[in-house]
């Protein structure tokens, strides 16, 4: 198990489309003099006197606070904007190990303020928790940086025995800056086959549009079904469903002759229950003489069914 870009997503809403974007390595104290006279607004010896004060090419949180402060006062709104942001990525996303600087590459991001949507933020994110992480688990490493806090959300909604007991997710928490997860059994409602995806497809910014109203969704799901009366309870036919579409086994090739695609087994859906009954009793007798599903003798009985019940 790992962090996604999904848990960053459904973690701190963090949008996943955009470009990419990888900083500079190798800016100097004097780029991080220039960055700050040309996007923060300030006399360049002062912003040298800071910049040396950090040991680095760094500023200060409680600096880009002052300058926040002072900027908002006089109505410099671009500046204030900038020295707030630098702030809010330094504490989070891009926090270091000392958590009370941030590097000043970062700044480049915010030279056009318009454009701050174009990035892929999650992504961002996820790679420098990652790169923390990878530092983190050498013998020497004391401590964490990146954003510890996504870490321990990841570990809450994975591992919520480690918590606190009773902070079970309920269908009123919307807005959270949480996972809600789209298995049904999660919420303690009975799982059924889902309808099929809409045949147009998508662009990014559509996608974009629909999952910042996700939360409506998983609320029409819930509404629409059943309260389970034992935790793993399922609709007929989900489980052949399931494993029709999802991969619930990795098994690797003989490695002397060459596999072939098994068939697809029909589609058994809702509409039709005798099939799904069918389907259910052949499946129950295939496990209890240990046939394995990648048979072809499995693929051709269910294409027998097929046959018969078009007939």
């Amino acid at each position: 198990m790992t962090i996604t870009l999904d848990d960053v997503a459904c973690l701190l809403h963090l949008p996943i489309n955009g470009m990419f974007w990888y900083p500079d390595e190798h800016v100097t104290e004097q780029v991080a003099v220039d960055l700050g006279c040309e996007l923060l607004g300030v006399d360049r010896h002062a912003m040298a006197v800071h910049v040396r004060s950090c040991r680095g090419a760094y500023y200060s949180l409680q600096w880009l606070y002052d300058r926040f402060v002072q900027y908002h006062a006089a109505g410099s709104w671009t500046y204030a904007t900038r020295a707030y942001l630098m702030m809010l990525v330094g504490s989070t996303i891009f926090a270091d190990k000392t958590f009370t600087l941030v590097e000043a590459r970062y700044l480049v991001l915010f030279r056009d303020l318009r454009g701050l949507g174009s990035y892929s933020w999650a992504s961002a994110a996820l790679a420098t928790l990652y790169r923390h992480l990878g530092d983190a688990s050498m013998f020497s490493c004391k401590q964490l940086g990146g954003y510890p806090t996504l870490l321990q959300c990841w570990i809450h909604e994975y591992f919520p025995t480690l918590g606190r007991k009773g902070e079970n997710w309920r269908s009123d928490n919307q807005g959270l800056p949480r996972a809600l997860r789209w298995c049904l059994r999660q919420f303690g409602i009975r799982q059924y086959i889902p309808p099929a995806p809409p045949a147009d497809t998508l662009s990014n910014d559509e996608i974009a549009v629909e999952w910042i109203g996700y939360h409506q969704s998983v609320a029409d799901v819930i509404r629409g079904t059943e309260a389970v009366g034992y935790p793993h309870e399922t609709v007929d036919g989900y489980l052949e469903w399931y494993y029709r579409v999802s991969h619930p086994q990795v098994v690797p090739p003989p490695p002397s002759e060459r596999r072939e695609v098994p068939v697809p087994v029909f589609d058994a859906g809702p509409a039709d229950p005798d099939w799904a009954r069918a389907s259910t009793l052949v499946r129950r007798y295939l496990r209890q003489v240990e046939a394995e599903e990648d048979d072809v003798a499995y693929a051709d009985l269910f294409e027998v069914l097929r046959i018969a019940d078009e007939h």
